[in-house]
């Protein structure tokens, strides 16, 4: 009996692993889901099913578990907002737990130590974590500019001037739109920064940039 029930237990966990490494895939390509389906995910037997050490579906459940939180945030639900931030930070603390290195569980940590106005020492560190675990994969590295650039002007030297370089090298690599949304939410002080970088660049990527920030401007 103790075997029918290992083996059942582990046939659910080969259909979640299956599932959300499909799930990873899409969503690591900007593709979204629906609120309603991204809820069902997350409730469902598949998701509980799996190990709080398999980093990558780990990964898929929170991506798909921010848009909802932001969703709490901009309806006003606080219970629900708080819960979904809670949710996300026990699963980043649990992706750290098994693997010190997961870069974009330390961004998640750090973006909701922004989301909640914490621009201290140890949010900054958070960051820097990000950083130092994964310096140059452009998956993250649009995640992590869109978080960081808007509060670049309040982070130490060392980790402003890690924002700087990954936004410029961003716009290098032809990724332009999440780099024009992040400096279009942000201030004019760090658009004055922001604006030297861009005008080192050649003047094909500055005016794809300038474009892409037109497109967002009223």
């Amino acid at each position: 009996m103790i075997g029918i029930g290992w083996a059942a237990a582990n046939f659910h966990r080969a259909i979640a692993i299956d599932r959300f490494e499909a799930f990873t895939d899409h969503l690591l390509r900007f593709k979204t889901f629906d609120d309603s389906f991204s809820t069902t995910v997350l409730n469902s037997r598949s998701a509980h099913a799996l190990d709080a050490c398999d980093t990558r579906a780990q990964r898929a459940l929170i991506m798909l578990e921010i848009p909802l939180a932001d969703a709490a945030l901009r309806a006003g639900a606080a219970n629900e907002f708080d819960a979904k931030t809670a949710d996300l930070k026990t699963r980043a603390y649990q992706s750290l737990s098994c693997t010190p290195t997961e870069s974009f569980a330390w961004l998640v940590l750090f973006g909701l130590a922004v989301q909640a106005g914490r621009l201290d020492a140890d949010t900054f560190a958070l960051l820097e974590r990000s950083y130092e675990t994964s310096p140059r994969e452009a998956w993250i590295a649009v995640r992590r500019i869109a978080v960081a650039a808007p509060v670049a002007s309040l982070a130490p030297d060392a980790i402003r001037s890690k924002i700087v370089s990954e936004f410029r090298q961003l716009l290098l690599d032809g990724y332009v739109e999440l780099p024009a949304q992040a400096y279009a939410r942000s201030h004019q002080g760090v658009k004055e920064f922001l604006d030297i970088e861009v005008e080192q660049l050649d003047v094909r990527t500055q005016l794809r940039f300038k474009a892409a920030v037109a497109k967002l401007l009223p």
